[in-house]
């Protein structure tokens, strides 16, 4: 059964979470961001997307790398105090976690097929170009499972060595190419063989419509973002 978040539209929450975002970004107030994390993280706890070990390592790093780099570039650069240095990183890290937690939202909740369709049926979109996005994303995952089958292929034969790292990472990125590249191959020969794109409408499986739970939705985020605005002022 679909979660609540799977059953909205695409662009429908696309937009509404890149209008979070840029209110984060573009207000740089420490008590928005809060707020967007404590809703965030109560969509994350409602849903609760599948997010690996090696995801969350790059996540922790990614926010305590930020963190540091920027306290760092305070101190040494503006020669601002340690408590406000680190209230500013502090500040400025918010804003990755905003972008981060809204992007697994989005990902966890939205196929790459209901993506594409909505892209061509609400936003009018051609087809063609949509199933590109389509490709795209499900391409990704492939590209990933061919590296993790590399990886682990020369842990067995015992060839895992960092000592030569430019030799050892292009012995993975041309094999890559390689297969990314015959892949695509092949999908282009299936698209042209079926006469993909030559007709200026097409038919869908399962067809993407904004409904009441859009607008419901909307309307609850709309009132969440005036609500930060106005708490902001206040506190």
């Amino acid at each position: 059964m679909k979660s609540f978040l799977q059953q909205l539209n695409p662009l429908v929450k696309l937009s509404l979470f890149l209008i979070g975002i840029f209110q984060v970004a573009l207000t740089g107030n420490p008590t928005i961001a809060f707020f967007h994390i404590t809703m965030a993280g109560i969509f994350l706890a409602y849903e609760k997307p599948r997010i690996t070990k090696p995801i969350l390592l790059g996540i922790i790093s990614t926010l305590i790398g930020y963190t540091w780099v920027n306290f760092a570039l305070y101190i040494y650069n503006y020669s601002l105090t340690v408590t406000k240095a680190l209230s500013m990183s502090l500040a400025l890290t918010a804003r990755i976690l905003v972008i981060i937690e809204y992007s697994i939202l989005f990902v966890s909740s939205t196929t790459p097929k209901s993506l594409a369709t909505s892209l061509a049926l609400q936003l009018k979109v051609p087809y063609v170009y949509a199933y590109m996005s389509f490709i795209t994303l499900r391409l990704a995952p492939l590209i990933q499972r061919d590296l993790e089958n590399m990886v682990s292929f020369r842990k067995i034969k015992g060839y895992f060595s960092w000592r030569k790292p430019h030799r050892y990472i292009i012995s993975y990125v041309f094999p890559l190419l390689f297969l990314t590249v015959k892949r695509s191959l092949a999908i282009a020969i299936s698209m042209q063989a079926r006469g993909f794109g030559k007709y200026p409408d097409r038919t869908y499986l399962e067809e993407t419509k904004i409904s009441r739970k859009d607008l419901y939705f909307s309307i609850f985020y709309i009132i969440f973002l005036v609500s930060t605005q106005y708490l902001s002022t206040i506190f």
